[in-house]
């Protein structure tokens, strides 16, 4: 009964009181019950309707969903600027501010929308499943949109702060590209020649924001920066996890030699 009240206590007493009625962050069933319902339908009910199924094709719907991507996460980071994120560029540490002025409220909103379209997101691994392309739901995959579904409904009931706001804007960058290149790789054989040493590019810059994120999240240990560390303990650990995955990736992928056939 203890742990039940304690948990009970974490979750409605330290929240953000702007966000505490945003739909989808009030509750602590809805998010993690979608991504029990995630896993269950790309690792077990997918697979097992495509059986005998022949692959569905989706090229209209995956050329429209990464426009999407690329123009969701553009605007993403336009009200980002706007709401004054990088009004101070030789600021490092934003102190919190819980105030209902325009600004703060616009990080806020943003944040929660960044938390919708990383729900959007989990439609990504279906598509997979749908084309039998099921050597790309790999732990890799599963594991970085679960992450960070959850760290953006996490911060966004507790934490939807400047600070905090930096490492989504530089992620929805790196969405902007990668998504753009998805786009156009998805006309196959119509596709430029020179999108095929741009795709090892992603996965570096993808590496690369990673290197620069676990390093803005250090900010947070100044002495002259008093925030709440929590956070920082949190990405900082999510970082280092996703940056061994995603160099195990590039690495099988494009540096070990591929086995010629006999």
């Amino acid at each position: 009964m203890e742990i039940m009240e304690l948990c009970r206590y974490y979750w409605y007493e330290h929240v953000d009181q702007r966000t505490m009625n945003l739909p989808l962050v009030t509750s602590p069933i809805i998010i993690p019950s979608t991504l029990l319902a995630y896993l269950v339908i790309v690792l077990k009910l997918g697979p097992k309707y495509m059986k005998n199924r022949e692959p569905y094709s989706l090229k209209t719907f995956i050329r429209y969903y990464n426009v999407f991507q690329v123009f969701i996460n553009a605007y993403i980071i336009m009200q980002l600027f706007s709401a004054g994120l990088f009004s101070e560029p030789t600021r490092f540490c934003y102190l919190p501010d819980y105030s209902f002025d325009p600004n703060p409220i616009k990080i806020v909103h943003t944040f929660w929308l960044t938390m919708l379209v990383k729900l959007i997101d989990l439609a990504e691994t279906v598509t997979f499943v749908l084309r039998k392309k099921y050597n790309q739901v790999s732990f890799l995959h599963l594991y970085h949109h679960i992450t960070t579904l959850l760290l953006a409904w996490m911060f966004t009931k507790y934490y939807p702060m400047k600070l905090c706001a930096f490492p989504m804007a530089v992620n929805c960058a790196v969405h902007v590209f990668m998504y753009t290149y998805y786009f156009f790789s998805s006309f196959g054989d119509k596709t430029p020649k020179i999108l095929n040493s741009i795709k090892p590019l992603i996965t570096i810059m993808q590496m690369v924001q990673f290197f620069f994120l676990i390093l803005h999240a250090c900010v947070a240990y100044l002495p002259s920066c008093e925030v709440n560390k929590y956070p920082s303990h949190i990405q900082i650990a999510n970082l280092l996890v996703n940056s061994v995955l995603f160099y195990n990736f590039y690495q099988n992928s494009y540096k070990t030699p591929k086995k010629k056939a006999n």
